[in-house]
């Protein structure tokens, strides 16, 4: 297959944490225990910059990497379980390219070690390696990915989206996009970090690299008020469960992601155990249901059904679109659910 399909595919609207994420999706997947993320700027020009995801999974077979991981899929993606996050089978391809031209994938099970590159808008994968694979740094992570039992590596090198719009400020907006994406993740994984499935590292491996663990609905806080759940049947599109949670009235500011209360309050949506979008109203009912002040307490989680998700998922993954056949039966739950949070705060 002419793989220079994905040179067209380089403007679906990924920024830097949404692409990051799309790798550990693939990481949690391939179960893996630890992910390492680094990003680093070359020089004055970014020129020879990359970014590198690591991780302890399962690794790849040679099928796997060439006609799954590297290419664009010839059929409708089978879901292969709880842990599957991918949705298209698209989004290392696609998220990557959105922001780099070559995309490095080096890769171990069963104490072979596989590597391959896909350069934008080259019709084929190759053997030959990017220029950063000699850099030093790089070079100690694969003495240490060599002795792992299995993962993957992967590196995004000629990183012309990242270096060419950020004008003066390229090197301190390049690690700027690296707190968003660790505060991106804080959220979007949060159920899989509570629960210690996976350790998520930026820049390095000891514990003050980790990504900390938060709960944005507070479940084991004394303070927080639990409402009654409620069950959407969408017939033949799958069912839905709404888990409401007023949070303490009283946060630490450190966990509250940083953001204002307001951005917060609202509508959690996720697949499987992965966050999808959140905050605000997502266009139910009318003007009253803009970002109000005396919601802020307020935020629900709303599971994504399974058999339907395509029709709320964009191709990146990265918003939820509410279909018209579940609109009515969510705008009148959560009217529902408003009002009790204020009969309860009133209490």
């Amino acid at each position: 297959m002419d793989l220079s399909i994905f040179k067209k595919l380089r403007n679906l609207g990924y920024s830097l944490p949404e692409a990051l994420a799309e790798l550990v999706d693939n990481s949690i997947k391939a179960n893996a225990k630890n992910i390492w993320i680094y990003m680093f700027w070359a020089d004055d020009s970014g020129k020879n910059s990359y970014v590198m995801v690591s991780d302890d999974g399962k690794g790849m077979n040679e099928n796997e990497l060439l006609n799954k991981a590297l290419t664009f899929p010839k059929a409708d993606k089978v879901d292969e379980g709880e842990l599957d996050l991918s949705k298209f089978g698209l989004g290392l391809k696609t998220g990557s390219f959105q922001h780099c031209k070559s995309i490095t994938v080096i890769t171990k099970a069963n104490s072979n070690i596989l590597k391959k590159r896909l350069e934008c808008g080259a019709s084929s994968v190759t053997d030959e390696m990017p220029n950063c694979i000699n850099h030093k740094f790089i070079n100690k992570q694969m003495e240490i990915f060599q002795k792992q039992k299995s993962g993957c590596l992967i590196i995004w090198s000629e990183l012309d989206r990242m270096i060419n719009l950020r004008s003066q400020s390229r090197v301190l907006n390049f690690y700027e996009d690296q707190e968003k994406a660790k505060k991106h993740f804080k959220l979007i994984y949060h159920k899989f970090l509570l629960d210690n499935q996976v350790n998520i590292f930026f820049n390095g491996s000891d514990d003050h690299h980790k990504i900390l663990r938060w709960d944005p609905f507070y479940k084991k806080s004394n303070d927080r008020i639990k409402l009654e759940d409620i069950e959407l049947n969408f017939f033949g599109n799958g069912n839905s469960k709404i888990k409401p949670w007023i949070i303490p009235e009283n946060l630490p500011y450190k966990e509250t992601s940083n953001e204002p209360t307001s951005n917060l309050q609202g509508l959690y949506f996720f697949r499987k155990k992965r966050l999808i979008s959140y905050g605000g109203w997502f266009g139910l009912g009318r003007g009253e249901w803009g970002i109000q002040e005396k919601y802020n307490r307020l935020r629900i989680e709303v599971e994504i059904p399974l058999e339907s998700d395509e029709e709320w998922l964009t191709i990146s993954k990265n918003k939820v679109l509410i279909p018209e056949f579940a609109m009515r039966q969510l705008e009148k739950s959560i009217g529902l659910i408003r009002k009790k949070y204020i009969e309860k705060l009133r209490n």
